[in-house]
């Protein structure tokens, strides 16, 4: 809407289209004016308000927003325990199987260790054996 009335506009309109004539102190022309400034000042009314509400909206719409970001943050948060839970449980297992199969290969090591070592000593015992027969045997009388 322009700022002014232009009032001789709307007689020629009149005038042009509906063929009465009114003078520009007619007062129905302060009538229209009359509407039109209550017009406006409505319409600013209701744009005000509709900016209330939008803002009270946006608002809304924000917290909605923080609180479902929240909600993503705790529902993650839970999850990254879970797995981290699961992960410690994982390695806490991993380790045992591992100190289990240190301990066979251990087990399995030490076993032929420790036949070989007696093998060993037994060889050396009846060398040891063989060699004091046989030193015995030239000590005795009748071998002289």
């Amino acid at each position: 809407m322009p700022d002014v009335l232009d009032t001789h506009a709307l007689v020629a309109e009149l005038v042009s289209k509906h063929g009465i004539h009114v003078d520009d102190a007619d007062p129905a022309l302060a009538i229209v004016a009359l509407n039109r400034l209550v017009l406006e000042k409505s319409t600013d009314q209701i744009s005000e308000r509709i900016r209330l509400e939008l803002n009270k909206f946006e608002e809304g719409v924000a917290k909605v927003q923080r609180r479902a970001g929240q909600l993503v943050a705790e529902e993650f948060n839970d999850h990254l325990a879970a797995v981290r839970n699961s992960l410690q449980t994982d390695i806490t297992l991993a380790g045992a199987k591992a100190n289990e199969i240190a301990y066979r290969i251990e087990r399995a090591n030490g076993y032929p260790v420790m036949i070989r070592w007696t093998v060993i000593g037994c060889f050396f015992a009846l060398v040891m054996f063989t060699i004091g027969v046989i030193v015995g045997w030239g000590y005795l009388p009748h071998h002289r």
